[in-house]
């Protein structure tokens, strides 16, 4: 690996063009590693895996990508872009193919706060919200470009981010002509660099002012302008239960505590914004829409919902199947509201599956639905969904009906099917769900 030094903007992009275009960049403002060899590793490797946050994170990235990117709904890589470009962790690195982001981030530092917010409900009721509110400020010193071989980094793994890219608007990762370098395990290796070029912070500032990247807002679209942005700061708030909460002012964190760049205070949120405490479905409701059968429900920790099992594990539920031969339709009901990016204009969220017996060995599953304006769960119902018929081994087959949902997505259906297969095993041990 070369170790070059430029002090001109005209000895940087002198250095930048004898790599010619099979390149990728990365900047930083600090070099890691021992001199004339990088140590770059994965935000997994520096900050380790919270089993639980990691769940929701490739649950809303799944969901993100179905709404928005349909072509890569099922694309792993792609998943793992979203939570590295939004504020995560995962197991690739990112460079860029512009010289001029990399500058950028070769001479801003990054930093965030905790602020502390009063607003209101759409019923105009106050609540606390604590938000993650991040920043770049010009660093000082010396920044550090390093120019990647893409020849060798294909050997690693590239992910191109510049198809993720939704028609009329700029999402991060478009803004910051961003790949992924990965999945690894280790850092970098040592024959994926071709050079680290060290340059003065000023000298990389007004490398990047003159391509365009003049402050956070060019590499940070606002929700305006980002919809994947929109979606994921669109989702349910959690309360935060403390001692030190005040009476009649409930605390909330963001269900994904994403750092944000841009002020989004509301003196009143709209309907289509949840702040959920816990609220049971029976708390409020007597009855559930959809549901002409009568039932039972049964409370699932959230894992059901944000988990995920095998996709070729059978479907063989025999512990389900002895509760609704029980008690009619069984609704499997989490301590969750969940949001779906294609219903964001509407306070509608999942929270739990459903099981309906349909006839002799014939069973619908569907979704459990609630409608949450605000503070308030105020109604809760089944959506359609896909019948499945028990077979003489006992493994449930998909048997479409005129009656089923008609959304054609498979991978809908197949997360209530995911979610059963948990459901099943806690419903054998839940003590290992503790």
């Amino acid at each position: 690996m070369k170790q070059c030094i430029a002090n001109t903007i005209g000895e940087f992009d002198a250095l930048i063009a004898s790599f010619g275009s099979d390149v990728l960049f990365r900047g930083q403002t600090s070099h890691y590693g021992e001199p004339g060899a990088p140590s770059v590793g994965t935000s997994f490797d520096r900050k380790g895996c919270v089993p639980s946050e990691m769940l929701k994170w490739c649950r809303y990235s799944q969901n993100v990508l179905d709404t928005f990117i349909v072509k890569h709904r099922a694309d792993f890589g792609f998943q793992q872009a979203l939570l590295q470009h939004y504020g995560w962790r995962s197991f690739y690195v990112d460079c860029t193919s512009n010289p001029g982001v990399a500058a950028w981030f070769a001479s801003h530092s990054y930093s965030e706060a905790v602020n502390l917010e009063v607003s209101e409900d759409c019923d105009e009721r106050a609540v606390w919200l604590r938000k993650r509110m991040a920043r770049y400020a010009p660093a000082k010193g010396q920044g550090h470009v390093y120019i990647l071989s893409k020849h060798a980094a294909a050997q690693v793994g590239l992910v191109d981010l510049a198809t993720l890219s939704v028609a009329g608007s700029r999402p991060r990762t478009v803004a910051q002509s961003a790949w992924l370098l990965g999945p690894l395990h280790n850092p970098i290796p040592q024959d994926c660099y071709l050079a680290q070029i060290t340059v003065p912070v000023e000298i990389l500032q007004v490398y990047a002012a003159s391509r365009g990247l003049t402050d956070t807002n060019t590499l940070f679209p606002s929700p305006a302008e980002d919809p994947m942005l929109k979606a994921l700061l669109g989702l349910p708030w959690e309360e935060i239960k403390t001692a030190s909460s005040l009476p009649g002012l409930p605390a909330f964190k963001r269900t994904l505590e994403l750092p944000e760049y841009h002020p989004s205070f509301v003196k009143i949120a709209p309907a289509q914004i949840a702040f959920y405490r816990g609220t049971r479905i029976l708390d409020t409701q007597d009855s559930v829409d959809g549901d002409s059968q009568g039932g039972i429900f049964v409370e699932i920790p959230d894992m059901v919902l944000y988990g995920s099992v095998q996709q070729a594990r059978p479907l063989r539920f025999p512990s389900i199947e002895k509760l609704v031969e029980e008690n009619g339709t069984v609704a499997f009901e989490a301590p969750v509201l969940i949001k779906h990016a294609s219903l964001g204009h509407l306070p509608l969220y999942q929270k739990g599956v459903g099981v309906m017996p349909r006839g002799p060995g014939l069973f619908e599953v569907c979704e459990l639905t609630v409608e949450h304006p605000g503070l308030e769960l105020t109604g809760a119902g089944f959506t359609r969904g896909w019948t499945y018929r028990k077979q003489s081994d006992g493994v449930w087959a998909r048997e479409a009906r005129s009656s089923d949902c008609t959304c054609d997505n498979a991978i809908v259906h197949d997360q209530h099917i995911s979610a059963l297969h948990i459901a099943e095993d806690f419903l054998n041990e839940p003590e290992a769900f503790e």
